[in-house]
């Protein structure tokens, strides 16, 4: 492929950009001042993932529209922002709804904070996914204002479950759709990725009767939890003293206090996304696992503690007897990110991303039968299967060419364990933003543990949504001379 035409496309498109930065970031503060936590519980006709996700999108229509294009809404579920021929589509899909702030922000989470001395934007969803939306939708006015000839239309889908399970995009396929011949999906890292794992979701009940009076932690299962909480009904002196010492032994951050039943326990751990548990430490392990050490425990309770300590132990898969790989995608995940306690039942999800070349089936009968030996309930089981390409397809090339072109770096296609919509819109590519290498140094800026895209004070450098924007532009342009 003579990139030529491309690399020169990119350059005017830095310019435009360029000219257009400011303009980029007080849209994405607009965007992400929306608290558009995609909620099903919520649903009603119009909007079935509740209003917050129904007022983002109703905000993303009209800025389309402010700009030119035209503007459809899917049932709530999802709109598309278009231009050209709406027969004959390129597709970008991001996504709007974004997980929950929850507490111990530094700067407000729906505030979209710009710092111009780093050139940050922070407040959830800035990064996860409403900044890649953004790139998305100036590459379309990028490549319309530059006058670029295209054969294909272009077309912006903005959806709204992503976090939640992709029941958007999933219902538009089911409901028959037709999605774009090839669509990029901005939720990743630069350069192509090929393959996601498969993964399986689950919530294990534990009959939890006792001195266990409430038990908290996380809020949705793909995020890995940095605080846990518990009440026992004890004498606080008794707690702190069974406690204290299994936690230095552990080296668990664990707080003892009175409270108006009881006790409260509380762990500290480091927040991390599921797909990427290295580094993260799950608050549930630390507090289960003191818990169970500190004989305070008798009963259903004892049991569901220990079963819900050893099934966190690791983040492998090895507690339960299913921990592989492959050479492909690496090893198989397994986080516990959500515990509760009500009416005397522990319930603990399950997050799991097996490797592409892994009997998903096999899998799933051994993942459920160790559940149930364990004396779990397993409720809402979902199975999605592995998303791959091959390597040497055209567009995987073509792709690969132009981020060579763009960035000058030999960086190889790769795989992940992180979903995007990739894995439910036929022909979807994960393409960027995130650039290999690229860091941002947070020092003085925010705590440890802070920045990361489900974690607090989610960041966004102003760089990365720029340099996205700029290498759609030369994507988009040469999948539109490679497809029919």
């Amino acid at each position: 492929m003579n990139m030529e035409k491309y690399t020169q496309l990119m350059a005017e498109a830095a310019k435009w950009i360029g000219e257009h930065r400011r303009e980029m970031i007080q849209e994405l503060q607009s965007w992400a001042s929306f608290p558009s936590v995609s909620r099903e519980d919520l649903s009603a006709p119009g909007m079935p993932f509740g209003a917050d996700c129904l007022q983002m999108l109703s905000h993303a229509m009209a800025r389309g529209r402010h700009y030119g294009f035209e503007v459809t809404n899917h049932q709530g579920y999802a709109a598309s922002l278009s231009m050209g021929d709406r027969e004959n589509t390129i597709g970008i899909i991001a996504h709007l709804d974004v997980v929950p702030a929850g507490e111990g922000w530094v700067y407000p989470p729906y505030g979209a904070s710009y710092l111009p001395r780093q050139d940050v934007v922070i407040g959830r969803g800035v990064d996860d996914n409403k900044g890649s939306a953004i790139a998305g939708l100036f590459a379309m006015r990028c490549l319309r204002e530059l006058g670029y000839p295209l054969r294909h239309g272009i077309e912006l889908l903005c959806g709204l479950s992503e976090e939640t399970g992709m029941q958007d995009m999933q219902h538009l396929l089911d409901s028959g759709m037709r999605f774009p011949k090839v669509s990029l999906v901005p939720d990743a890292g630069f350069p192509v990725n090929y393959g996601q794992k498969g993964s399986m979701d689950a919530e294990l009940s534990f009959p939890c009767e006792g001195e266990l009076c409430a038990f908290e932690a996380g809020t949705v299962r793909n995020v890995i939890p940095d605080r846990a909480e518990c009440v026992l009904s004890l004498p606080p002196k008794q707690v702190a003293d069974a406690i204290m010492e299994p936690a230095r032994t552990m080296a668990a951050s664990i707080t003892v206090e009175a409270c108006g039943e009881g006790t409260r326990i509380t762990a500290h751990g480091r927040a991390g996304h599921a797909a990427f548990p290295q580094g993260a430490d799950n608050a549930i392990a630390r507090l289960t696992a003191v818990l169970d050490a500190s004989g305070l425990l008798t009963g259903s309770c004892a049991h569901a503690i220990r079963q819900a300590a050893e099934l966190t132990a690791d983040p492998w898969g090895q507690s339960e007897g299913v921990a592989c790989r492959d050479d492909i995608s690496g090893e198989l995940t397994l986080v516990y990110g959500v515990a509760h306690l009500q009416n005397g039942v522990l319930t603990l999800s399950a997050d799991c991303r097996y490797p592409i070349h892994t009997d998903g089936d096999a899998l799933e009968n051994d993942l459920i039968g160790h559940w149930q030996r364990r004396g779990a309930e397993v409720c809402g089981f979902s199975h999605s299967r592995p998303y791959y390409i091959p390597v040497d397809d055209p567009r995987i090339q073509t792709l690969q060419a132009v981020y060579r072109a763009a960035t000058g770096r030999e960086d190889e296609p790769y795989t992940m364990g992180g979903g995007t919509y990739s894995r439910v819109v036929p022909n979807a590519i994960s393409f960027g933003p995130g650039m290999p290498g690229q860091s941002v140094d947070l020092s003085g800026l925010l705590p440890p543990g802070h920045g990361n895209a489900h974690g607090r004070d989610e960041l966004l450098p102003v760089e990365k949504m720029v340099n996205c924007c700029r290498i759609y532009v030369g994507a988009l342009a040469a999948l539109d001379d490679t497809i029919d």
